[in-house]
């Protein structure tokens, strides 16, 4: 069905806060890629399959954009998912924003955002997950391991997409980084992300 107001505390199987960078290192090809590759994945079958076979059958995702801070105005807050339909309602919401990029890359400040959306709401989950995208290290904020250890002593998993579609940098780096800096929690993975299919895998 439509995304419907969560009633009080809410059972769901994960819920998932999708985390994108997008800071100005990223050129607008690249951030379309990466939104096309967020929007695919919701709409990929094997996604809505995948939130079916969990007990409750479904999920509360949230997603938002950021640069060297969170950009509260991208913020799609909770919708349920748990079907075909309410997958996409959330991906053509995501597919008609508007595009910008600005400055900074605060990794910190994204953990630090997406923490408080999941100790804030009305759901009540086994699982709560972070999947943070991003093509640099944090280099604004706060540095990450404090921000990356509040989110992990609050049973949060962090998982990380580093996006190597068009690499600036060395890319050994970057896993290296994501692997080291940025991911923790029980199970947490890092998938390096170089070509629009690959989101759906990762988001799946």
């Amino acid at each position: 069905g439509a995304a419907s107001p969560a009633f009080a505390a809410e059972h769901v199987d994960v819920e998932l806060v999708l985390a994108v960078d997008i800071s100005r290192s990223m050129d607008i090809e690249e951030l379309e890629l990466q939104r096309a590759g967020y929007v695919a994945a919701l709409r990929h079958p094997d996604f809505v399959r995948a939130v079916q076979s969990g007990p409750y059958g479904r999920i509360a995702v949230s997603y938002f954009e950021w640069a060297g801070s969170p950009r509260s105005e991208t913020l799609l807050a909770w919708y349920v998912i748990d079907g075909p339909e309410s997958a996409e309602a959330f991906a053509a919401t995501l597919s008609q924003r508007p595009f910008s990029g600005y400055r900074g890359t605060s990794i910190s400040g994204a953990l630090a955002y997406a923490t408080e959306l999941l100790s804030g709401n009305e759901f009540t989950a086994e699982r709560s997950v972070i999947d943070i995208s991003g093509d640099g290290p944090n280099n604004a904020g706060l540095p990450v391991a404090e921000l990356r250890q509040t989110a992990i002593d609050a049973g949060i998993v962090i998982n990380g997409l580093p996006i190597l579609i068009r690499p600036s940098r060395n890319v050994a780096e970057l896993d290296r980084y994501y692997a080291e800096c940025v991911i923790g929690g029980p199970g947490a993975f890092m998938l390096p992300i170089r070509a629009l299919e690959e989101f759906a895998t990762a988001i799946r």
